[in-house]
């Protein structure tokens, strides 16, 4: 099995969606500004579903969102449907802007990011968290992400359009 043919699969982006969480939740902590990390996860989960579609694309948000989850012990399933959501709205890019080489990826991530910051700032207020600064931590979120996007843009990009 090649390289590419593993990435088309489920278990080639899961790889990366494993490692993704690993960094974020161990490496990426003392870089973190105001509180936010870089989110490999959902770098990887857009990187993934422009490679492989919106369905795709849902399923790693939702996988990556529950590891998020249950990571921060918080409620079960609000990073869930914010990756998933987001997963899914990046993959719609796929069939739309495939394969444009430099502003899918800014773009996905942005989607994405957007997607997954209105679900938590609703669910924090509709389980009466505290004040979600939604502005400021979505830039700070998205300048942090979107060049591990172009990092790891290699590793998911292929050159010839999607079928």
């Amino acid at each position: 099995m090649t390289f590419q043919k593993a990435m088309d699969g489920p278990w080639g982006p899961t790889l990366f969606l494993l490692l993704a969480f690993l960094l974020r939740a161990t490496a990426l902590p003392p870089l973190a500004i105001d509180g936010v990390t870089p989110d490999l996860v959902l770098a990887v989960v857009v990187m993934a579903a422009l490679r492989q579609g919106a369905w795709r694309g849902a399923i790693f948000g939702l996988f990556g969102g529950l590891l998020e989850d249950v990571a921060t012990g918080r409620l079960i399933g609000m990073h869930a449907l914010g990756l998933m959501l987001g997963g899914a709205v990046a993959g719609l890019l796929r069939r739309r802007l495939y394969p444009d080489p430099w502003f899918v990826p800014l773009l996905g991530v942005f989607l994405a990011l957007l997607v997954q910051q209105i679900v938590v700032a609703a669910t924090f207020a509709l389980a009466h968290f505290g004040v979600h600064d939604f502005p400021l931590l979505a830039a700070i979120e998205y300048i942090y992400t979107a060049p591990f996007a172009y990092i790891i843009r290699p590793v998911f990009y292929r050159p010839e359009a999607p079928a």
